[in-house]
């Protein structure tokens, strides 16, 4: 269901004098008041609808980085680091070994 009244609507309508009718006044008057609270009322939800779309941008950035973690995450188990500890202990063995055989001769 759609809105069916705005501020302009209000303020637009026009009633039919009648003998017996409301006092105009008093109309107008209360239809003032109806139209602060539908700019009061409009200016909530726009506030609303702003916050709205900075929490589902940041929610959506939040996401982003999940997946980017999670891809992340997920190559690294693939392909775990290509030397282990034990590895490159070796390789410096074997360099420290080779430089110091170089220095003897």
């Amino acid at each position: 269901m759609g809105q069916k009244l705005t501020k302009e609507t209000i303020f637009d309508k026009e009633f039919h004098v009648d003998f017996k009718g409301y006092n105009a006044i008093e109309v107008d008057e209360f239809l003032d008041d109806v139209i602060q609270d539908y700019e009061f009322f409009q200016s909530i939800i726009e506030q609303q609808q702003e916050l709205l779309d900075k929490y589902e941008e940041t929610l959506a950035q939040q996401r982003r980085s999940l997946l980017e973690l999670e891809s992340k995450n997920r190559v690294s188990q693939e392909f775990p680091s290509q030397f282990s500890h034990v590895d490159i202990l070796k390789r410096i063995s074997r360099l420290e070994q080779a430089v110091f055989e170089g220095n003897n001769q």
